[in-house]
């Protein structure tokens, strides 16, 4: 191998692979709540299989201009399309500034994410009224 032994090299692959770093996405918003943008930063650890969010919202209208009887933001997850909907949180709203902020882990590497407006904070499953949509992972 050269100047450099099989372990030598395998160290260094395998610090390179752990210091890429969280994922980001800058989302624009649908239609329904045009002229917000979120941050997300997603954090995968392989170790544990789970990826740790941050999502952070600006311009965001208040939920219930996005549809009428809303009164929340809900994020949600899932594995892939055929699977169902988990609800993550509800996003802590400042109507002040506009904007959203929300952190949670998923036991999943690459999955669907979903923010959509919600008439209660803990409902079982989500609305059609999707802000914001995301492929998180590989």
């Amino acid at each position: 191998m050269g100047k450099f032994g099989f372990r030598e090299v395998l160290c260094a692959v395998a610090f390179c692979a752990a210091c890429g770093g969280p994922l980001k996405y800058q989302v624009a918003s649908s239609p329904t709540a045009p002229g917000a943008d979120a941050q997300i930063v997603a954090d995968i650890n392989e170790d544990t299989k789970q990826t740790n969010l941050t999502v952070e919202v600006k311009n965001l209208p208040p939920a219930e201009r996005v549809e009428e009887s809303s009164q929340h933001y809900v994020a949600w997850y899932r594995k892939d399309s055929d699977a169902v909907w988990t609800r993550m949180a509800a996003l802590a709203y400042e109507p002040d500034s506009r904007e959203a902020r929300m952190s949670g882990s998923v036991p999943e590497l690459a999955f669907e994410f979903e923010i959509t407006a919600e008439a209660e904070a803990d409902v079982a499953s989500p609305s059609s009224s999707v802000v914001f949509s995301q492929e998180i992972g590989d």
